[in-house]
């Protein structure tokens, strides 16, 4: 497994805790992830598009985002091309997660159908956080999931919804270091894992809220670590960026 870098932006903590720090802009940081399988390179999620910076520039979020954190910029930091990725798992349709699609049009696509679903018809407050232009593409393989599933051996996805209509939550099994739980934005920060408090910015709150205990319950009882999705203390000083997790 190797946590890559899509940069990072500020973000209103009211969007991120529930009620909770209106008003107040803290930085948040973008990963994806990529998984060396027998089966070709997997990716869980892909990223910013480059399109969407003056817009985030625009509405004053002051991105960090340049061509070196585009999903194919990423991989070539760890050897891998375009062509190697057989695998994309999305843990739904923002465009801060599914911006990268693009550039794998040959690599089988797996999303929630609920998620999918709601994407080409959002309710018009949830409209701006998908841009169809990355995902509603003909060439791509689109697997559509219908709940939890195994993908291949050691990679599991199971349905967190609340966030959105659709999200799911990544399970690693890692040969020597174990499970890790992926939560995507069932949690952006640490802190929502710790005070089980869903994020603001929810289709769903009390789905949000069921979704953050079942991230911390199967990480229990699989002993392994959850990694919340955008706490940029986390992600710059918690973890090996680029580098492998065995």
């Amino acid at each position: 497994m190797f946590i890559l870098d899509g940069g990072t932006l500020l973000y209103d903590r009211g969007l991120m805790k529930f009620g909770m720090d209106m008003g107040k802009m803290q930085r948040i940081f973008t990963p994806f992830f990529a998984f060396d399988t027998e089966e070709g390179w997997v990716l869980y999620d892909t990223g910013w598009p480059i399109i969407a910076v003056p817009v985030l520039e625009a509405i004053g979020l002051e991105p960090e985002i340049s061509e070196e954190n585009l999903t194919v910029a990423q991989l070539k930091r760890i050897g891998v091309e375009p062509s190697d990725v057989s695998k994309i798992i999305l843990s739904h349709l923002h465009v801060d997660h599914a911006g990268g699609l693009q550039s794998f049009l040959d690599a089988d696509v797996y999303v929630q159908k609920d998620e999918h679903a709601y994407a080409m018809h959002p309710n018009s407050f949830q409209a701006l956080a998908y841009a169809e232009e990355t995902f509603n593409i003909p060439q791509i393989k689109w697997n559509f999931l219908e709940g939890d599933d195994l993908i291949l051996p050691g990679l599991a996805v199971f349905m967190a919804p609340g966030h959105t209509a659709g999200l799911q939550c990544l399970i690693a099994e890692l040969p020597e270091s174990g499970f890790y739980v992926l939560a995507a934005d069932a949690a952006y920060l640490q802190e929502n894992l710790d005070e089980n408090l869903p994020g603001g910015s929810s289709w769903n709150p009390v789905l949000a809220q069921y979704a953050i205990k079942r991230v911390k319950m199967l990480s229990a009882i699989l002993g392994g670590q959850y990694f919340p999705g955008h706490d940029y203390d986390f992600f710059t000083s918690k973890v090996k960026l680029a580098e492998e997790y065995i």
